[in-house]
């Protein structure tokens, strides 16, 4: 049975003028595992929030079955908020047992007795206990400690706002899921029990993914959103692409014959139109009858004039033909894309060790994340930083960036050294700016070199005189990308 059927769905940017995509259509079941992959930028956040009805203004028609409860992760999940992760999951239910546990806290028990009964009464009613025993399970899961649920959610690291944001999606006991990159900045442990999670629920979901790998063990279904048009390929990710490049390569056949038509064609054409040229002006080179008479044919007969226009028609008949086979070969003649490469330039620094780092701590509030750390690092070395979400990897990048202090220790760079900083969540980037705007940084005589390198990254044209807030998330993890290649820094932290 269908739960979500969409018809003819085209949508176009506010301002903009050519549509994101157009007369998509498609439907989803009660049996559905989908992974939905495209470009950065080609609307796949877009489509979701049609398909949720928080988006307006597109043409077509989307139907959902009576009742259909969807849940959403979206990409950005965990909002910038104090609010604790208990009130971001239930909020309700939240601040009844803060109630709760104030009353059960009061010097004035009899007073309180009364209260209590009527919020225990209250708190039985919404199912409280019921959810936080989900809570406590899904906790268990994603291998969170009970403490986690009174931390703010600005506190989190990506991952743990990520974490937190699954578990409020599935506490609501959806019909229908919605994942909108929900791989972004798990650990490997939460990552293996997500794919395990998909794998087994019975809810159908669609998820938004660039993940190969997640996307090979979960989907059944991938649907391409690539250029305005939506394809379907069944299986996963690896046989999507076996599909698709047999597909490319059948369209390469198929282009190279079309070619062979079109030139053997265009030969018959032009001897047709030749013909009937020299038709139209044969001229006998005996021009009189023997009696001195004008030649019969040089008058023009009938016949003569009738097998000359058919001729002309019959060229301009095969002419059409031929157009015709063109645009055809056009249309269908499938899009190589050139490979590009990018580099960062090397200055070859002559210090031996780029950064010295001694004997670093940093702890918020109770949560020590390390302490007495020490780290050298040299010139050519690339190192990764690795550890469960929620252990200070990002503090450890942002401390080493400049962007945040610590509470202990010592970070020392070569006095040469450019170091560009690439955050998770892109502190960095001015969204009232547009993506030119920012890559230049005020660097105007270097506008060729950074379009050069927006091109390289599929940022071109039109894009980059738009403003950053406008971007997908992908296309603003490009543009801080594409600053840190116009830059040319020495060192790269990337988060």
């Amino acid at each position: 049975m269908s739960l979500i059927t969409a018809t003819n769905i085209s949508y176009t940017y506010p301002g903009a003028v050519a549509p994101v995509f157009n007369d998509l259509s498609f439907s989803a079941d009660a049996g559905s595992r989908i992974g939905l992959v495209g470009p950065n930028g080609c609307g796949k956040t877009t489509l979701l929030n049609i398909l949720t009805g928080n988006l307006s203004g597109y043409s077509g028609q989307v139907i959902r079955r009576t009742g259909l409860r969807i849940a959403t992760l979206s990409q950005e999940a965990g909002e910038r908020s104090s609010q604790s992760v208990f009130a971001f999951l239930r909020p309700q239910i939240a601040s009844l047992r803060a109630e709760i546990n104030r009353l059960e806290e009061s010097v004035d028990a009899a007073a309180a007795s009364l209260q209590l009964a009527d919020r225990y009464a209250e708190f039985n009613d919404i199912d409280g206990y019921a959810v936080e025993a989900d809570i406590a399970r899904l906790f268990s899961e994603f291998s969170l400690a009970p403490d986690f649920l009174q931390r703010p959610v600005d506190s989190l690291s990506g991952g743990e706002k990520n974490r937190a944001g699954l578990i409020r999606l599935l506490l609501e006991c959806p019909d229908f899921l919605l994942l909108d990159e929900p791989t972004n900045h798990l650990d490997v442990e939460a990552l293996e029990w997500l794919e395990n999670y998909l794998r087994n629920i019975k809810i159908p979901w669609l998820v938004v993914s660039h993940d190969r790998r997640f996307l090979d063990n979960c989907c059944e279904t991938i649907w391409e959103l690539k250029n305005g048009s939506l394809t379907e390929f069944s299986g996963n990710y690896s046989f999507y692409r076996e599909q698709k490049e047999q597909r490319l390569q059948r369209q390469i056949i198929d282009a190279k014959q079309a070619d062979r038509n079109i030139d053997r064609l265009q030969k018959a054409a032009e001897m047709q139109r030749n013909e009937a040229n020299r038709m139209e002006n044969f001229k006998p080179e005996r021009d009189r009858t023997k009696r001195g008479g004008i030649c019969k044919r040089d008058e023009g007969s009938a016949k003569a004039l009738l097998r000359t226009q058919n001729k002309q028609r019959a060229a301009t008949a095969m002419e059409q033909r031929l157009q015709r086979l063109v645009d055809k070969a056009k249309a269908e003649k499938p899009f190589i894309e050139k490979k590009r490469s990018i580099s960062f330039p090397e200055k070859n620094l002559k210090n031996s060790c780029i950064l010295r780092v001694e004997n670093l701590s940093k702890a918020y509030g109770e949560l020590q994340l390390f302490s007495d750390f020490s780290l050298t690092v040299l010139n050519g070395e690339r190192l990764a930083v690795v550890g469960p979400n929620g252990s200070g990897k990002s503090t450890l990048m942002r401390i080493l960036a400049g962007y945040e202090g610590c509470d202990n220790g010592l970070v020392s760079w070569a006095p040469a050294a450019v170091a560009g900083y690439h955050a998770q969540e892109f502190e960095q980037l001015d969204f009232s700016a547009t993506v030119l705007e920012h890559v230049l940084a005020g660097d105007y005589a270097g506008q060729t070199r950074a379009r050069t390198i927006l091109g390289c990254l599929k940022l071109e044209k039109e894009k980059v005189d738009q403003r950053i807030e406008t971007l997908s998330v992908g296309e603003r993890s490009k543009t801080a990308l594409a600053r840190l290649l116009f830059m040319a820094p020495d060192v790269l932290l990337l988060d």
